[in-house]
């Protein structure tokens, strides 16, 4: 009961820290973007510009046909290609390269991972920690796939963590147990943004020294951060403090009363004095350590 009290007050400390962080000290840099891509930071919709530094509880929702690059301070890099989708977390700060996500659909590529650097993305699918080298991610809702183009990647889906190698191949669909090939589907590759066959360039000196503020558009509103606020309760539950002084608006607040079945948790702040029910599963989203085994299943791409 402690644990999972300490674990909530976490995710809620991460996610309303950022109206407080000092934003110059984030590592992790927007250093391209092509096209469109919002960004949704506090209860405020701001135009995603390059030089922009990310903090804990950052939203960022890339366009369709648009392309949004990540860079960090020992030279990895994250691609978000169109119709991505992210939550971080946790942001890299000062020196420390590292990023916690949370990713409900897109396809997202990670390159030069170092020994040492710290990442972790969940979904719905699976959970994905890349140890070195780089690996391509694609999201779509409960189905999830992930190629280790190079180096070591985890991967844990349901109750069997996996050990990716250089050029494996891991597919998980609708709850079923994952699947690891030893090459990637034509449908994977397919799939993927034209831009991520090449290798983006480095841009992080353009933007190292420079602090970019991203031009405010408006507050959110009920559907712009729906698919957020029923998210699995790991995730949504901490965005209650963060929209809660939404909930005066009688538009936001008639959207969250007949939505209330998908995110509970606001019956304390739709009716104060009301008992909230029993906490909900997890969903097998988690941002904690797990040890990979070396059991997988095969399959032909």
């Amino acid at each position: 009961m402690h644990f999972v009290l300490l674990q909530r007050v976490a995710w809620l400390l991460l996610l309303a820290w950022p109206q407080i962080c000092a934003a110059a000290d984030s590592a992790a840099v927007v250093t391209l973007l092509e096209g469109d891509a919002a960004l949704v930071r506090g209860a405020a919709r701001y135009a995603l510009a390059e030089g922009v530094r990310l903090r804990s509880g950052d939203i960022i929702e890339v366009a369709d046909g648009s392309l949004a690059q990540i860079e960090y301070f020992d030279g990895a890099a994250l691609a978000l290609g169109p119709r991505t989708r992210l939550l971080t977390v946790s942001a890299s700060r000062g020196k420390a390269t590292q990023g916690e996500y949370y990713v409900i659909q897109g396809a997202l590529k990670l390159t030069g991972v170092k020994a040492g650097a710290r990442f972790r993305f969940a979904t719905p699918a699976f959970t994905v920690q890349p140890i070195e080298g780089a690996v391509v991610l694609l999201v779509a809702g409960s189905a999830g796939s992930v190629f280790a183009e190079s180096g070591e990647t985890r991967v844990s889906a349901g109750a069997a963590p996996l050990r990716l190698r250089s050029g494996d191949f891991c597919t998980r669909r609708n709850g079923h147990r994952a699947t690891v090939a030893l090459l990637p589907s034509e449908a994977f590759i397919a799939a993927l943004p034209r831009l991520f066959v090449d290798p983006l360039p480095p841009r992080m000196a353009l933007y190292k020294e420079r602090d970019v503020e991203p031009r405010r558009l408006q507050e959110v509103n009920y559907a712009g951060v729906e698919a957020w606020l029923k998210a699995p309760p790991a995730i949504r539950r901490p965005l209650v403090a963060r929209f809660e002084p939404l909930a005066s608006d009688a538009a936001f607040r008639a959207s969250l009363v007949e939505n209330l079945k998908y995110h509970p948790e606001w019956s304390s702040v739709l009716y104060p004095g009301a008992k909230e029910g029993a906490p909900e599963p997890e969903a097998g989203i988690s941002f904690t350590q797990t040890d990979p085994i070396e059991a997988k299943t095969v399959a032909t791409p």
